[in-house]
């Protein structure tokens, strides 16, 4: 595990089902009820109810070829994956080559076992899209799986090398963003890359953690741009800052609009699927973000706080170092891990 130790020198925004759709044809029956149903429970992880739902679909309409790439993601989640690749493929034969189904299905064969083949679905992807930062990252990911089953020593060691460089490179970015004065404050945050805990069947992208005053980026993120890797470190930096093991759906607000003006500063022609949607909606206005954001981590944790000690910021509904604030703190949740 690679840890750098920040110094004065030196979280999934996940975009609804529905808001992604290719348009719906509906040629037969008109089944957009029960589309609309399976999005809304694949999107709260409600997955056999979402399988259920796209079924009936399917049942009612066979020529809404949508119905494909949905059940392929459901049983995707569902880790059924033979069923999930088989519904990619059917989806791709029927609709052409689609960079976001091809990234799908190349994770599903890597989960198969099939390396090769997923590496040949990511390069058909970064043809369509080169500057998709998830199937250049995917394919270099997948090369050193491939690496692994001849060679995993040398596998272990060029990836280790790899993390070094791009970290340092993010951490450098995200250092001129935010300035010296800021990077003061979380001096003794170490980051590093490694395993993070999952909400909902998904790890997060990076999460925080206060007792160990460490920043975690999900391992998968080895080989994304910098830029992405440093538009986490932003967001995370929201909550190292505050040196507590609280949050609240004021602070994600923050992180993620702080993390939304870093990647429309900042990335360039890298395109990423979680930051672009943030940046997006940031663009459309910051209300539209906060509230996506509000949406998303109430899903996640109905008992999450409004705010937080710093946010707003100077808000003094809690205090957590005087007796008066002591019965306040008390509706605040503590939690290991702030994504």
């Amino acid at each position: 595990m690679l840890a750098i130790r920040t110094n004065p020198c030196n979280i999934r925004m996940v975009r609804p089902s529905s808001s992604v759709q290719k348009p719906l044809t509906f040629n037969g029956a008109d089944v957009s009820g029960l589309i609309e149903r399976g999005d809304k429970a694949l999107n709260e992880n409600r997955l056999s109810e979402a399988l259920k739902a796209y079924k009936e679909a399917q049942g009612k309409n066979p020529d809404e070829l949508s119905l494909y790439r949905k059940l392929g993601k459901t049983y995707f989640n569902m880790k059924e994956y033979k069923s999930a690749e088989e519904n990619y493929n059917k989806y791709l034969s029927q609709c052409g080559n689609d960079a976001e189904i091809l990234i799908e299905l190349g994770n599903t064969q890597r989960k198969l076992g099939y390396v090769e083949k997923a590496i040949k679905n990511y390069e058909k992807a970064k043809e369509l899209e080169p500057d998709n930062d998830l199937a250049n990252r995917s394919i270099l990911e997948a090369k050193n799986d491939l690496l692994r089953i001849y060679s995993p020593e040398r596998a272990k060691r060029e990836k280790e090398e790899y993390a070094q460089q791009n970290l340092k490179e993010a951490l450098n970015i995200t250092t001129q963003y935010l300035g010296s004065e800021y990077m003061k404050e979380i001096s003794d945050v170490t980051i590093v890359f490694g395993k993070t805990e999952q909400m909902n069947g998904t790890s997060n992208i990076a999460q925080y953690e206060n007792n160990k005053k460490t920043i975690t980026v999900g391992d998968s993120y080895v080989y994304a741009a910098p830029q992405v890797i440093a538009a986490y470190l932003v967001h995370e930096s929201v909550h190292a800052k505050d040196k507590d093991s609280y949050t609240s759906v004021r602070e994600e607000q923050d992180a993620y609009c702080l993390a939304a003006k870093f990647w429309i500063k900042n990335s360039g022609k890298v395109k990423d699927p979680e930051m672009d949607y943030a940046a997006e909606l940031y663009k459309k206005s910051p209300s539209a973000l906060s509230d996506r954001v509000e949406e998303i981590y109430v899903l996640r944790d109905p008992k999450i706080s409004k705010t937080s000690p710093n946010h707003p910021p100077k808000s003094r509904q809690y205090n957590t170092n005087t007796k008066r604030g002591k019965a306040a703190v008390q509706s605040l949740r503590k939690y290991d891990y702030i994504a």
